[in-house]
């Protein structure tokens, strides 16, 4: 074998290297936003899970059960509760460890109000899900009120903290990351 047939086969064996070590970072990079987008997806669901539930109850603690309240009334919002959160006598919660197993004992939307959760999906992750509600004004766009309106607003924070490791499929890692998802969703009386 020539010199210049040994240049070649060197060529040739760079090119070879630098293609499979390209395959294999692509390769990497794919399984890492696989791994991203599955995380999302399972934190988009457990914020709409809140969502849905608390939408599917009573607008106000006044309400229950009364959905149809007087159209004479509507104007004053004044008849709704100035408390946002869980009523006294609504359920005997002392704190945010009993709150996230006593969510099925809420009444009304508002109930959520400091609402805190964790939530651990096997082989996947562990999320803390929290949410606030507030009262919106009509008149400006969706701004926050203090005083009751007719409107509530809930906001939805999924958090995860993930290992970078993860995605490189090695156990544990001193080096982590939050991923946050917030969802926002407005609750109107009528």
């Amino acid at each position: 074998m020539n010199t210049g047939q040994m240049m070649l086969t060197i060529a040739a064996l760079i090119l070879l290297g630098t293609t499979v070590f390209t395959v294999n970072s692509n390769n990497l990079q794919h399984g890492t936003i696989l791994r991203q987008t599955e995380l999302g997806i399972y934190a988009v669901s457990l914020a709409t899970s809140v969502i849905q539930r608390a939408s599917g109850m009573s607008f106000d603690e006044k309400t229950i059960g009364n959905n149809s309240v007087p159209t004479s009334i509507l104007p004053a919002a004044g008849v709704l509760s100035t408390v946002l959160g869980i009523e006294s006598g609504a359920a005997n919660i002392t704190g945010p460890a009993e709150i996230a197993n006593n969510d099925t004992s809420f009444d009304d939307f508002d109930d959520y109000n400091n609402f805190m959760k964790d939530s651990s999906i096997t082989g996947v992750e562990t999320f803390h899900i929290s949410a606030k509600v507030y009262y919106v004004n009509q008149s400006k766009p969706y701004s926050l009120s203090g005083t009751p309106t007719w409107l509530k607003q809930m906001n939805i924070m999924v958090n995860n903290t993930i290992s970078r490791k993860v995605f490189e499929g090695i156990a544990s890692d001193p080096d982590k990351g939050t991923d946050t998802v917030k969802m926002s969703y407005i609750f109107s009386f009528y």
